[in-house]
């Protein structure tokens, strides 16, 4: 009998996972008001199998694949900052073009935005600390009999969580983007661009800092 409670819960740690403003939500934005929903989502989907893998790793406890990610995070972080300062300068140095967005996002573009955002999701370990430390508590992960279903139960609802934000977000901006001119586009560019080069350059300082 499916468990509610957990949906709930995992429902929960999905969204509070993927609501705030970070660099894959700004690439979210930037995908959309470029080339519309699919461009945005399939940058946004990418972070949510990050989510997930994450959520997977903390409700069945496979502590040698945490330990492996922790072993890792500073390779991840600097992995995550290289791929956010270069985005974020071809940003910046973009002329925008609302009309050819849609014409030049290919699947294989798409697939690279899918692949970022699952590279940037995992650059951020303390997710998964997080939901270790959400998860610990909950009583039917304790249960040897039924650990399995409730982790399995969890993990999907954090990915449901997350996809549906993303999911809405993406419709959003995609709503509402033919109503922004060629100013504001730049605008966005130059402040994306900004945005996700700062927080590469924030990671890089980090997983340097991390190794001295």
């Amino acid at each position: 009998m499916l468990d509610w409670s957990l949906v709930g819960i995992g429902l929960a740690v999905g969204i509070a996972v993927a609501a705030p403003v970070g660099p894959i939500n700004i690439m979210v934005i930037h995908r959309g008001v470029r080339g519309g929903f699919w461009p945005a989502l399939s940058g946004g989907l990418g972070a949510t199998l990050g989510d997930g893998l994450y959520a997977a790793i903390a409700a069945f406890g496979i502590s040698a694949i945490s330990d492996l990610i922790e072993g890792q995070q500073d390779t991840a972080k600097f992995i995550g900052g290289v791929l956010l300062v270069l985005f974020g300068l071809s940003l910046i140095l973009r002329r925008p073009n609302a009309d050819g967005g849609l014409k030049n996002d290919t699947r294989l573009s798409q697939a690279g935005a899918a692949a970022a955002g699952f590279v940037l999701a995992l650059a951020n370990v303390a997710t998964l600390f997080a939901m270790a430390a959400l998860f610990s508590g909950i009583e039917e992960l304790q249960d040897p009999s039924g650990h399995v279903a409730a982790a399995l139960i969890l993990t999907i609802s954090v990915i449901a969580g997350s996809g549906l934000w993303v999911l809405a977000l993406a419709s959003l901006v995609s709503r509402y983007r033919t109503q922004l001119g060629g100013r504001w586009l730049r605008l966005i560019n130059a402040g994306s661009g900004l945005a996700l080069a700062t927080c590469g350059i924030l990671l890089l300082a980090d997983a340097v800092f991390q190794l001295w």
